[in-house]
């Protein structure tokens, strides 16, 4: 400890000087607390293994080897410290205890694998709830696009009713857009496919009319010869 004393002197109660605090240890007969333990384990160096009454052990290291000397002692009501034999040596020989390493650390490697293993469920469940998510939009959307899909959902904070009528806001104006297009071009768009035939979505929303426009137009504009050169015949001058 004298060797040592930066790290010791810390230790040491306020109102006594470190030099007492050795002189005391050096007395037979003193208690002595856990830097004296650290201190025994350095000297020796060796491994001090403490049992308490259910609670993991706890393992003071003397030396910076893999596999060392090992002393156990156990704690006990929280006053003194008595030595540790297996339960049939009932001999006066040294015990000679030697714990597992992984024994030493089995209660902090549960805890470990636990969390590990709650942060892969937590993923889990996080990957279904997106996927859920991304199904749901596509089946009220139509879309099969999953990353479009999924940057309307986070542009939502991954509220599915948001992110659909994002979606359906978008793709309406796209329409809108592409009409535009063809009026300006002289040709009216032609409502055609399963969302317009009898039945479908466009129909039972807008009805019949948009439908019978278009056609009435298309009809207009594709006027067979035959009738054009009959409307030129009647807008001859007579002799």
């Amino acid at each position: 400890m004298i060797k040592q004393r930066e790290d010791f002197e810390p230790f040491v109660e306020d109102d006594i000087p470190f030099e007492k605090h050795v002189a005391n240890l050096a007395k037979p007969g003193t208690f002595a607390g856990n830097d004296a333990i650290v201190a025994f384990a350095r000297n020796h160096q060796l491994n001090v293994v403490i049992h308490q009454l259910n609670a993991p052990l706890w393992q003071i290291r003397g030396t910076g080897k893999s596999i060392g000397r090992e002393l156990h002692i156990a704690y006990r009501y929280g006053e003194h410290y008595d030595s540790v034999r297996r339960i049939n040596d009932n001999s006066e020989a040294p015990a000679h205890l030697q714990t597992d390493f992984q024994m030493l650390h089995q209660d902090e490697s549960n805890k470990r694998e636990k969390s590990k293993t709650k942060g892969v469920d937590l993923e889990d469940d996080l990957r279904d709830e997106v996927e859920d998510a991304v199904q749901k939009v596509c089946n009220a959307t139509g879309c099969s696009d999953f990353n479009l899909i999924v940057q309307n959902l986070e542009a939502e904070n991954y509220n599915i009713e948001s992110a659909i009528i994002a979606m359906l806001q978008m793709n309406q104006g796209k329409r809108n857009n592409a009409e535009e297009n063809l009026e300006s071009s002289g040709r009216m768009p032609e409502q055609s496919g399963p969302l317009w035939e009898e039945g479908g979505s466009g129909t039972r929303i807008f009805g019949n009319q948009g439908l019978n426009e278009g056609r009435t137009e298309n009809n207009k504009a594709r006027a067979s010869p035959s009738e054009e050169n009959k409307a030129n015949k009647n807008q001859l001058p007579k002799k």
